[in-house]
């Protein structure tokens, strides 16, 4: 039985226009892995983005493609085509992923056929068009809000907080100001910015968080200026006050994270929902207490919050995490290198066995041309690309021989690690750990809310 993954994508916009959503979407995926005796092996939704988005953006996609490469997908189902892409060379990218691993891919509503040059000619014109709808939506949105700008009105029904829309124009609300207003002076008059919440909070009868609190700080909008034009709309603070303040939210440790080193940033996994954690910075009594990792999905709200919402409550130290692999890494890099030698034959046999069955196919197609079974056009389309095969295939074999020398130098090198590694500098071992691993996911989790985690599942590069 085939192990099938649904992908699900919808962007705002299109919800609100088509009345689609990544619930109806679900369930007519599941219907038809049920009806075609798929087991459903993973759910993939990407809420909010569009189809042209950077594939870095589009999170589920890559946990989808991380899943790929991990063997663990036989199918991938679909509900059309521009739920997947209308960008042709984002598509081939992924398709050559998915090719490499033996993945399929259908769509629920509408049918392709690949295997044939006819079939992968209409799959080609299919994300031609889609593109260009893209693009054509894409050069109008950007057409009407150049005239908005001109006429500087409101790009959006949107709400901004300070402004009401009145008219098509910007227009200041004096409650939501006068909270604006309160949150600088207090912080430019030297009060600190978690005191001056509570201020606004208790005062105002409103419910700030420090989020909310960054967002109003750093709004250049409030000076008037909006995209670059000044007297955009009517201003709420000085254009001084706004630069002192983002001088005064740079310095301060708790609103900005640059300069600080993570670790294994983009590499601890969710038990519970299988995001990444993402790392955020503990405070105890105003002194950095350390890096902690946890899921940002834990406070996720909306209509589909109950249903996707993640329930690990918990985050782990990075200093935890980085104790276990020093005082580990010798057992962990035995074992690796192990299973890495057992393998490397096999994925050296492959390589060389489909690096030859392309030969073969080089040798027939000229033979075809030779006999004047195919043109001089279908020729050359064909012969570019198994060339393209080949080299990928060579690029992959090297890659292999590199791989190999790497981990040998890492095992021989397993005695000195941990002396080695604490003459390192942060920016060092975070280089290292980067390259070094893939993903860390966490065992059983403590039973104490005091102790901390003392078991990792670690997958190297």
């Amino acid at each position: 039985m085939k192990r099938a993954a649904l992908y699900i994508r919808v962007s705002t916009d299109e919800q609100a226009r088509h009345g689609l959503s990544l619930g109806e979407q679900r369930a007519d995926l599941e219907r038809y892995a049920n009806a075609h005796h798929y087991t459903v092996v993973g759910i993939y939704a990407d809420n909010g983005s569009t189809a042209r988005k950077a594939l870095s953006r589009r999170k589920e996609l890559q946990r989808l493609l991380d899943d790929v490469r991990d063997d663990k997908i036989d199918i991938i189902l679909f509900k059309c085509l521009d739920r997947w892409f209308r960008n042709i060379r984002d598509y081939y990218k992924v398709q050559d992923i998915l090719d490499a691993h033996h993945v399929d891919w259908e769509c629920t509503q509408e049918k392709y056929n690949t295997t044939t040059t006819n079939g992968r000619l209409m799959l080609n014109i299919k994300l031609s068009v889609a593109q260009n709808e893209s693009d054509q939506t894409s050069d109008r949105i950007k057409y009407v809000n150049e005239g908005k700008m001109k006429r500087k009105e409101a790009l959006s029904g949107s709400k901004i907080y300070g402004y009401d829309i009145r008219g098509k124009h910007y227009a200041v609300n004096p409650a939501e100001a006068k909270v604006v207003r309160l949150l600088y002076d207090r912080v430019l008059a030297g009060d600190s910015i978690r005191h001056s919440i509570a201020l606004v909070n208790a005062s105002l009868d409103q419910d700030f968080t420090a989020r909310m609190a960054r967002s109003v700080l750093r709004r250049e909008m409030y000076t008037g200026r909006f995209h670059g034009m000044d007297d955009y709309c009517e201003r709420i603070v000085s254009r001084d006050e706004f630069e002192r303040m983002q001088e005064l939210i740079e310095g301060h440790p708790r609103f900005s994270s640059k300069g600080l080193i993570h670790l294994f940033k983009g590499k601890i996994i969710c038990p519970s929902c299988g995001c990444l954690l993402h790392a955020r910075e503990r405070y105890y009594k105003g002194r950095n207490t350390g890096t902690v990792y946890s899921c940002s999905k834990r406070y996720q709200t909306g209509p589909l919050a109950g249903e996707h919402r993640c329930s690990y409550g918990g985050g782990v130290s990075e200093a935890v995490v980085e104790r276990y692999l020093v005082r580990n890494m010798a057992g962990l890099l035995e074992a690796y290198f192990a299973s890495f030698q057992s393998d490397k034959q096999t994925r050296r046999k492959d390589v060389s066995s489909m690096l030859k069955a392309v030969e073969g196919k080089m040798m027939r197609l000229k033979e075809l041309y030779i006999d004047g079974i195919v043109d001089r056009d279908e020729f050359d389309r064909r012969m570019i690309l198994l060339q393209k095969d080949f080299a990928d295939l060579q690029e992959k074999q090297h890659t292999e021989k590199e791989a190999s020398k790497s981990a040998l130098q890492i095992y021989k090198q397993i005695d000195e690690f941990e002396e080695s590694y604490a003459l390192l500098t942060r920016e060092s071992k975070r280089e290292l750990w980067q390259k070094l691993i893939k993903r860390i996911e966490l065992g059983e989790t403590p039973k104490s809310r005091t102790k901390g985690y003392t078991d990792f599942r670690i997958t190297f590069s």
